[in-house]
C-alpha cells in the first residue's frame, strides 16, 4: 500500500516547515499537486506538530471527500433538501463575515454584485458567479455527496439566492441597521443528507469530540491523528480496517522517525478510542487497534528529565537579575516570577502563565496558588489549591494578589497578536520561557519547562515530603483508591512544601 507521509522540518531560517502531495488519484480534482506551509521558529517541536496537524486536518478530510465522491453513485435531493443544504450555508457565511463588513471595509458596490447574478428578465434563472459554484462544490464535499446534473442546478439556484440576501444584508449592516435578519425564519430545519458509505471515521472521531471528554488542544492533535490514518488507508470506512493496516501504519510511523512513545501514546490512542465508541455505539463488532504493539527501539535518555541543581540556578538568578528594557511588562514580571513559582510548586508551566490576580490568595489562613480551568488549561480538569511557600512570599510574590481581579497576571489579553484555542496567549508565554532558558545555557535537558516539574518530585524525595502531599501539590493523580478519600488540608499541605529549603543563589 503506498504512503505519503507528512514530515515536520527546519528551514535554514529556523523556521518550521512541511509539505503535503496530494494523492495522485485525487490531484486533478483537488487541482494541486502539493500543499506547503511554514510557522515560526519559535514554537517548541510539541508545538509545532500541533500546528501541523491542525493544518494536515482539512487537507485530509478533503483528499477524503474527493475520493468518496469520485465512488459515489449520484442522488437526487428533494426540493426541501437543497433548501436546507443552501440554508445551513447562508448561517454559516452570514455568521463568519457580518463581525468583518458590520466593522466596515470601504466602499462596495451592492449593486454591481447583485446585477451579475440577477437576470435583465423577471422569471429569468439566477446567473452564477464562480464564488457561490465554488462553495456549491465545496458544500457538496464535505457532505460527500456526488448529486445528479438536476439536483446540482436546484442547489446552485438556491444559493444564489440566498447569496443576494447574504449582500442585501450585509448592504444593511455597513448602513447601520442592526435589524434581526428576517430570512433566517423562512429557512428550513437541518436535514441529513449523506451517502451510505460505512462507518466513517471521521464521523466517529466526531462522537468522541462532541463528549466533551478531552481538552480542545488534544481534539485538535487527535484530529491530525485520525486524518493521518485515513490517508494512509486510502479511504474514511471503519468497517474496512484489520489489525495488519493498524500495524502497517505504526511501521509507516515509526519509519518516519516518530519515537515508540508518541506512537503509543498519541495516535494508537487516538484511533483505538475511536473504535471504542464505534463497539460501544453498536456500530462495530471489533477494535483493531486494540493491542497491537508498537515494536521499535526506545528512545535513548543520556541525562535525567530534571532540571539538575546548577541549571535550576541559572535560571532563578537570570529571573531575579535585571530584565532587558525592550521587554514587556507582563514577559518581564513572567521571567521574574512563573522560574521561581515552578521551582516550588512543580506546577506545569502552563498552569502558571494563566494565574489571574485572583488566583493568588489566602485560603483558610493560608497563602496560595488557586490553579483552575477557570483561567485556561489544566490536565485533570480539576481545580487545585498549592501553598505558597515562605521564600516565594519573602521576595513580595503576594503584591501582585488583587481580591476578584480576573487579570492575568504573565501575559497581556489584549495585546497585538491574539491567541487561539490551539496555541492560547498563556502557551505562547510558555514558549518564550523556554525560549529563554535556552539562551541561558539551559540546553541539555529536554525540557527546560517541564524540567521543573521533575525536579520537584526529586527535591521532594530528598527532603522526605509525604508523597500524597507531593502528588497533591503537583496535581498528580493519587496513587490507590484508598488515596482518593479525603481531601488534604491546605495547612498540611504547607507544612510538608515548608520542607523544601530556600534555593540558595550563591555560586557554590
Amino acid at each position: 500500500m503506498g504512503i505519503a507521509m507528512v514530515a515536520l522540518a527546519r528551514t535554514k531560517s529556523g523556521r518550521w516547515a512541511s509539505r503535503k502531495v496530494i494523492p495522485s488519484d485525487v490531484r486533478d480534482a483537488y487541482g494541486k499537486r502539493e500543499e506547503k506551509k511554514t510557522w515560526p521558529p519559535s514554537l517548541s517541536e510539541e508545538q509545532a506538530k500541533a500546528e501541523l496537524g491542525a493544518w494536515l486536518s482539512p487537507i485530509e478530510e478533503r483528499i477524503s471527500l474527493l475520493r468518496a465522491a469520485k465512488s459515489a453513485v449520484p442522488v437526487t435531493l428533494t426540493a426541501r433538501q437543497c433548501r436546507s443544504i443552501a440554508g445551513d450555508w447562508y448561517k454559516a457565511l452570514s455568521e463568519a463575515e457580518e463581525e468583518r463588513f458590520t466593522e466596515g471595509v470601504g466602499e462596495w458596490d451592492w449593486d454591481a454584485d447583485i446585477d451579475s447574478i440577477v437576470g435583465p428578465n423577471d422569471g429569468d434563472p439566477l446567473r452564477p458567479i464562480p464564488f457561490v459554484l465554488n462553495e456549491r462544490e465545496r458544500v457538496l464535499a464535505e457532505r460527500g455527496l456526488t448529486v445528479t446534473p438536476d439536483t446540482a442546478e436546484r442547489l446552485l439556484q438556491d444559493m444564489l439566492s440566498l447569496y443576494l440576501d447574504f449582500l442585501r444584508l450585509m448592504e444593511r449592516r455597513v448602513a447601520g441597521d442592526f435589524g434581526a435578519d428576517s430570512v433566517i425564519d423562512t429557512l428550513p430545519a437541518p436535514e441529513s443528507v449523506s451517502v451510505a458509505q460505512g462507518v466513517s471515521l471521521r464521523d466517529l472521531f466526531a462522537d468522541y469530540a462532541k463528549t466533551g471528554s478531552a481538552a480542545p488542544r488534544t481534539v485538535l492533535r487527535w484530529q491530525g491523528v485520525v486524518g493521518s490514518f485515513i490517508d494512509y488507508l486510502g479511504h474514511d470506512n471503519a468497517e474496512k480496517v484489520t489489525r495488519s493496516d493498524v500495524y502497517g501504519w505504526f511501521e509507516a510511523l515509526r519509519q518516519q522517525g516518530l519515537s515508540v512513545s508518541t506512537i503509543t501514546r498519541t495516535y494508537r490512542a487516538a484511533v483505538s478510542r475511536i473504535y471504542r465508541i464505534g463497539v460501544d455505539k453498536g456500530l462495530l463488532s471489533i477494535n483493531p487497534a486494540a493491542g497491537v504493539e508498537v515494536i521499535g527501539p526506545k528512545k535513548a535518555e543520556t541525562r535525567p528529565k530534571a532540571l539538575s541543581d546548577t541549571e535550576a540556578k541559572t535560571i532563578l538568578r537570570a529571573a531575579s537579575g535585571s530584565q532587558p528594557e525592550g521587554l514587556s511588562e507582563h514577559h518581564a514580571r513572567a521571567r521574574r516570577w512563573v522560574p521561581w513559582i515552578c521551582a516550588y510548586t512543580g506546577a506545569r508551566v502552563n498552569e502558571i502563565t494563566q494565574l489571574r490576580a485572583m488566583d493568588i490568595r489566602k485560603e483558610d489562613g493560608v497563602w496560595a496558588f488557586r490553579i483552575t480551568p477557570d483561567a485556561g488549561s489544566v490536565k485533570t480538569r480539576k481545580a487545585r489549591s498549592v501553598p505558597i511557600h515562605s521564600h516565594l512570599i519573602e521576595q513580595g510574590i503576594t503584591d501582585l494578589a488583587k481580591v476578584g481581579d480576573k487579570t492575568p497576571l504573565f501575559y497581556n489579553p489584549n495585546g497585538a497578536k491574539a491567541g487561539s484555542g490551539k496555541y492560547p496567549l498563556y502557551a505562547q508565554m510558555g514558549s518564550k520561557l523556554a525560549k529563554w532558558v535556552r539562551e541561558l545555557g539551559v540546553t541539555e535537558v529536554q525540557s527546560p519547562n517541564h524540567g521543573w516539574r521533575h525536579r520537584f518530585k526529586t527535591v521532594a524525595r530528598r527532603v522526605g515530603m509525604d508523597p500524597e502531599a507531593r502528588d497533591a501539590i503537583q496535581g498528580h493523580a493519587p496513587r490507590t483508591e484508598g488515596e482518593t478519600y479525603g481531601e488534604y488540608p491546605l495547612g498540611a499541605l504547607k507544612r510538608e512544601l515548608e520542607k523544601i529549603p530556600p534555593v540558595p543563589l550563591s555560586p557554590s
